[in-house]
């Protein structure tokens, strides 16, 4: 009479728990492999809870350097997102080929798969991996942030979007710069603790260097007591002296320290107010000396700018031309016009 399938079951199971059974083998693997997988996963959790509280106590502080700084607390948020995805990915990799290796896997094969790709992935995306290992560095070394002014190449414009793979400027005119981080190779950030306006004012040249002297400190005094503009000036303007002299003018220069991205802004204030002091003090401006007009029927036409007043009036005189051929052409020769160039901005 055959038996039930119930009670075959039931008569080897001592078989299968005996000595030489298949618990016993189980009992083994696990005590053997079975712990040291436990051990690997416990460790690599315990590991990367510890990170993730280190990366955390980093954030916390360079969330608090950011707020001293007044800066958005992008850099901090970004910097530590990657870092947790970083570290998280690297710790369970790493334990999973562990775990892999004691259930018996031969890892030869995979590892040597797993560094083809990789070596394909290196060439095919080369540029994509150098773009985010950029950005990484940008912002973890505080190179610049959403906001600031800065000069990439020849654009210059201020951040308006910063990732870890692009920054995108917007220049004066509107225009939005997409540039890949990867291709950056020098960083001119004009925002980055304070600024300096260098503001140029051609004088003529027979003004009294003294009484120039004079009216820029007056207009400095008038720029630091105009509500608008004195915040945004950190020192008293600082007047140099006398950069370029020619044989209509001397240009005198003028440096203010200024907050970060006002420069420009200062930089005009003052010119308004040294006109305003030039014109009182009657200190002549720099005018053009001479300039000649040569007209197409080789009559030439020569007015000459008085030196002394710096009105611009002057007198004129006619001639012929000694043209051969016919040719006619025009010839301007002309000082600088007395109106301040400015610091780039």
């Amino acid at each position: 009479m055959p038996r039930p399938p119930a009670l075959s079951i039931l008569l080897g199971i001592p078989a299968l728990l005996g000595p030489n059974g298949l618990g016993e083998s189980v009992l083994r693997w696990s005590l053997s492999h079975g712990v040291r997988i436990v051990i690997i996963v416990a460790t690599t959790y315990v590991l990367s809870r510890a990170a993730r509280r280190l990366v955390s106590r980093l954030e916390q502080r360079l969330r608090t350097e950011d707020a001293e700084a007044g800066r958005s607390p992008q850099r901090s948020k970004t910097f530590a997102e990657v870092s947790r995805s970083v570290v998280m990915m690297v710790a369970w990799v790493i334990a999973s080929l562990l775990v892999l290796g004691e259930l018996g896997l031969d890892l030869t094969p995979l590892i040597a798969s797993a560094s083809v790709v990789g070596v394909a992935l290196g060439f095919g995306a080369q540029s994509l991996v150098r773009d985010f290992l950029t950005g990484f560095f940008v912002l973890l070394e505080d190179q610049y942030a959403i906001g600031d002014v800065v000069e990439i190449g020849q654009v210059t414009g201020t951040v308006e979007r910063f990732t870890l793979r692009m920054t995108s400027l917007r220049s004066e005119d509107g225009t939005l710069h997409n540039i890949a981080n990867g291709t950056i190779q020098r960083v001119s950030n004009s925002s980055a603790g304070w600024a300096r306006a260098l503001v140029d004012v051609g004088v003529a040249l027979e003004a009294d260097l003294q009484q120039v002297w004079e009216a820029f400190t007056t207009a400095g005094e008038a720029l630091l007591a105009d509500q608008e503009v004195s915040g945004m000036v950190l020192e008293p303007p600082d007047i140099l002296g006398p950069q370029v002299m020619s044989e209509s003018q001397v240009i005198v220069r003028v440096a203010i320290k200024t907050q970060p991205g006002r420069r420009a802004t200062v930089a005009r204030a003052y010119r308004h107010e040294v006109k305003g002091v030039l014109e009182e003090s009657q200190i002549p401006i720099s005018s053009p000396s001479s300039m000649m007009i040569v007209e197409s029927d080789g009559k030439v036409l020569s007015m000459s700018g008085p030196a002394g007043d710096g009105s611009g009036s002057g007198q004129s005189s006619n001639g012929s031309a000694g043209s051969s051929g016919g040719s006619s052409g025009s010839s301007d020769s002309a000082g600088e016009s007395g109106a301040s160039q400015p610091g780039a901005d």
